[in-house]
Parts: C-alpha cells; sequence; structure tokens
C-alpha cells in the first residue's frame, strides 16, 4: 500500500508507528517508512532513536536501516551518523550494523558505480584492522563477489582490494582475505 497508494499507505504508516505499543510494531513501521524519502521518514528516525537509543541491541537496528536504504544519500548518512553520540568505530556491534550493513546488504549504494562504496569500506576495513582485525576481516567479505561485476565496478573494488593489500602490517585475517580475493580466478 505504501508504495502503490503512498498518499495513503504512508499516512497509515505514519499512524502505525505512532500508535504502537510495543518497539517490535514501531519498528516494523518504521521499516516502511524509511523506503520513503521525506520529514515523515526524518521525524520517525530521529523519535525511535530517542525512544529506544538506550538500548544497543535495537540501536543497531536503527543503525542497520538506515545503512540498507537503497538511496545515493546513504553513503553521506552513513557518514553523518558515524558522528552520532550513539556509534563508535570500537564497538564492533555498532560498527557491523552500520558499516556491514551498507558493505552486505546495500548492494545498489556499496556497488556505486563512481566506487564511492567501495572506497569507504577500504578504507574503515584499514582502520579498523588495527583495533579488530576480525571484524574488519568480516566486513572485507563484503567483496566476496567484485570479479562477477561489471567492468567499471569491478575496477573499482579491484582497486579498494590492492589498496587495501598494501597497507603495511596487515592483519593475518584481513591479509588473508585479500590476497585470497585478489588471487582467486572467476
Amino acid at each position: 500500500l505504501s508504495s502503490d497508494r503512498p498518499d495513503l499507505g504512508l499516512s497509515i504508516t505514519e499512524q502505525l508507528y505512532q500508535n504502537a505499543d510495543n518497539m517490535t510494531d514501531r519498528f516494523g513501521a518504521l521499516s516502511i517508512l524509511a523506503q520513503h524519502r521525506g520529514a515523515a521518514r526524518e521525524a520517525a528516525l530521529d523519535d525511535f532513536a530517542r525512544r529506544f537509543g538506550a538500548d544497543p541491541l535495537v540501536l543497531d537496528k536503527w543503525f542497520s536501516l538506515q545503512a540498507s536504504l537503497p538511496e545515493t544519500e546513504t553513503l553521506e548518512r552513513i557518514q553523518r551518523l558515524m558522528d552520532h553520540p550513539g556509534f563508535s568505530k570500537s564497538n564492533p556491534n555498532r560498527l557491523r550494523a552500520l558499516v556491514g550493513a551498507f558493505a552486505m546488504s546495500n548492494l545498489s549504494q556499496f556497488n556505486r558505480i563512481d566506487g564511492k562504496g567501495y572506497e569507504f569500506v577500504a578504507n574503515i576495513v584499514i582502520e579498523t584492522d588495527r583495533s579488530n582485525p576480525q571484524v574488519a576481516a568480516r566486513i572485507l567479505g563484503a567483496f566476496k563477489s567484485w570479479r562477477g561485476l561489471e567492468s567499471e565496478r569491478r575496477g573499482h573494488a579491484e582497486h579498494a582490494l590492492k589498496r587495501i593489500a598494501a597497507e603495511a602490517n596487515l592483519s593475518p585475517d584481513v591479509s588473508d582475505i585479500v590476497m585470497r580475493s585478489l588471487a582467486q580466478e572467476s
């Protein structure tokens, strides 16, 4: 209904969000509202963070939802969310919720034609490898199918992987994944 008749569907969804008597129903409505640009979405996202921001698992869901939005502005949204008081790069769950969700489940934006999704994730992998190689390696797994991409995207992904591989003092975890990714034949 929110896709076919957004005028009616979004109004009903906003009401469902406002009238929900539990977090699960409220998040369900938020998930629908989040797919539609506009003031209603931003108000609901802000409200949800105020209501449930003290619960780490729920806050992770809130970060992941936004990281998964298939919109060209999502990468900029993620960069802003990294300044959110509830976000910390040193918190593995939070990093996976925001950056991992972007890399693993937002295929349209991670695989942007301009390569900025790959560049962003490569920067995070390099930075995170210094403090938490296991999380860095897990996020790096998003590149596993890079050889199957069309040539322009494949070139950007390969460049990002080679940039990671060229880093001095890579952890064994990240080094293993990046070297196997670059060495594997299609």
